[in-house]
């Protein structure tokens, strides 16, 4: 068992939180007020994002590998 790192998801995450600025961005112009990303939030938004998934692939696999182990 081992846990597949795919930097393909990160890229997909970050487009998806781009693209999150980018109404964010709209609806600021509308509202007349801001309420926009930084470069840098939608960065941390995409990295968190992706590390929650890790996280999650991790435990699947700590949680076959235990199943494993006492079957």
């Amino acid at each position: 068992m081992a846990i597949k790192i795919d930097f393909r998801l990160l890229d997909e995450l970050i487009s998806i939180q781009k693209e999150r600025k980018l109404a964010m961005d709209a609806l600021s112009l509308s509202l007349g007020i801001d309420i926009s990303f930084s470069d840098d939030e939608v960065l941390k938004f995409a990295q968190e994002a992706y590390q929650e998934h890790i996280d999650t692939e991790i435990n699947k696999e700590v949680e076959a590998w235990m199943k494993s182990l006492y079957s």
